[in-house]
């Protein structure tokens, strides 16, 4: 004899006026879960979204997060996210991911004026997207040389046009919507040795943008908060 639970589900089987069929073909076509690497960036994309309306998280906790979702999802194996400092104007990294720790202590002494950010001479650089530019370590300042784990390496002559060599990053930049330049994604050592896809550097602008939006948003509620 079925037992009652299997009764109640033929009863709403029964009652239900969608086919089955049809049912099945659209859950399975639809499903959430991602297929392929596309819909895991956007999946990651909309729940970076849902965690910024979380009030509880830090600014720092969410740029954490972003930093953390490029290093899955890009194969980036060294993030550095940068805010600039609303006391100051000067601009420091606020967060490392992937480097030693010795490394980490070194770029957490640096301190950049809006001139040094925006400075082809001081740091020459190539435009590769709307808000990104890849700085090849041609262009590296000596003093700089340090920060990178395989010094020794930054002397050796590049092999092709599209390998990332040691030295080489990519900035992003983050704008708030008065296109002031409030903070930067800084990206190293991909693990395939090789520049990004097109498509990988304009999901990062987006996250990037997505990011800054964010930043803006927290900076104008504390604001806001101090003068209530």
């Amino acid at each position: 004899m079925p037992g009652v639970r299997e009764r109640s589900l033929r009863m709403d089987a029964a009652r239900d006026p969608i086919d089955r069929k049809l049912k099945a073909y659209i859950e399975n076509t639809y499903s959430p879960i991602p297929r392929d690497e596309q819909e895991k960036v956007i999946d990651n994309v909309i729940s970076l979204i849902e965690l910024a309306q979380d009030k509880r998280q830090t600014t720092r906790t969410i740029m954490d997060h972003v930093s953390k979702m490029i290093f899955r999802l890009f194969s980036f194996d060294e993030i550095a996210i940068g805010l600039r400092d609303r006391k100051t104007g000067t601009y420091r990294y606020e967060i490392l991911f992937g480097y030693r720790k010795e490394v980490i202590d070194k770029f957490r002494r640096i301190e950049y004026d809006y001139h040094d950010m925006v400075s082809y001479d001081r740091f020459p650089n190539i435009k590769i997207g709307r808000l990104s530019e890849f700085n090849p370590v041609e262009g590296l300042p000596e003093h700089e040389k340090d920060l990178y784990d395989r010094p020794l390496i930054i002397s050796q002559k590049r092999t092709g046009p599209d390998d990332f060599h040691e030295g080489d990053y990519i900035d992003v930049w983050m704008y708030d919507y008065r296109k002031d330049l409030i903070g930067w994604i800084e990206l190293s050592r991909p693990r395939s040795g090789k520049l990004p896809p097109r498509t990988s550097i304009r999901w990062i602008e987006l996250i990037a943008s997505i990011g800054a939006s964010i930043v803006a948003h927290r900076w104008a509620d504390e604001d806001l908060g101090r003068r209530v």
